[in-house]
């Protein structure tokens, strides 16, 4: 058992050294990178499943996200959930309870399945592996470098047209899986600064929660 374990380990680091050190997955998400900031607004609708096959959970919803630089709005309709950021604040409207939270950026949880994040998962705590490329798209592996980030692995789907991805598959430790699609993107539409701060006016009766 105890070989087993040493050759597991050494196996893992093997293929941490090889993600870390790919230069083809390096400049494909560098390329990403460079096109996701060449836009002052990225929208796109997307479909948004967590599975856990061991609970025999498997829940599909469909979403709705806006960026621009630091700011977001998601919508999950069928969730009743709206998520606003401007960059420092954060509001979270769940429409059964009219109730929103609010708390600073630094202090909200900033779960990894978040799909804002979709676009930009890559650039923080991760070593990546090319997979492969078809016709359409780049398959690249991550891999977290440390214990705090809830995934085992995130294969990301790259467009090879957009460069953006398109798809993000997230291996969750204890079982739960999260997979992001986009089925349709639009760069650079109109987004205003209110657009990412949650309008207290539209929503009579709503309950505040500050935790700021």
């Amino acid at each position: 058992m105890r070989k087993l374990l040493l050759l597991a380990v050494f196996a893992f680091a093997g293929i941490m050294a090889m993600a870390q050190q790919d230069p083809k997955a390096k400049s494909i998400l560098e390329n990403v990178t460079k096109t996701t900031q060449s836009y002052t607004s990225i929208q796109a609708s997307f479909d948004y499943v967590m599975e856990n096959k061991e609970e025999g959970i498997f829940e599909e919803n469909k979403g709705n996200i806006l960026m621009k630089g630091d700011n977001y709005q998601l919508k999950l309709p069928l969730l009743g959930l709206e998520i606003y950021c401007n960059g420092s604040n954060v509001w979270t409207y769940m429409k059964d309870a009219n109730e929103v939270s609010i708390t600073t950026l630094d202090e909200d949880s900033g779960e990894m399945m978040n799909p804002s994040k979709l676009f930009t998962i890559y650039e923080e705590g991760f070593n990546y592996k090319f997979v492969e490329e078809t016709a359409d798209i780049y398959v690249i592996d991550l891999f977290p470098q440390t214990n705090s980030i809830e995934y085992s692995k995130i294969r990301i789907q790259v467009d090879k047209k957009q460069m953006l991805i398109k798809k993000a598959e997230m291996g969750g430790q204890e079982g739960n899986n999260y997979i992001v699609k986009v089925n349709d993107l639009k760069t650079n539409v109109p987004a205003e600064d209110s657009a990412f701060v949650f309008d207290k006016s539209k929503h009579p009766g709503v309950e505040v929660i500050d935790l700021r």
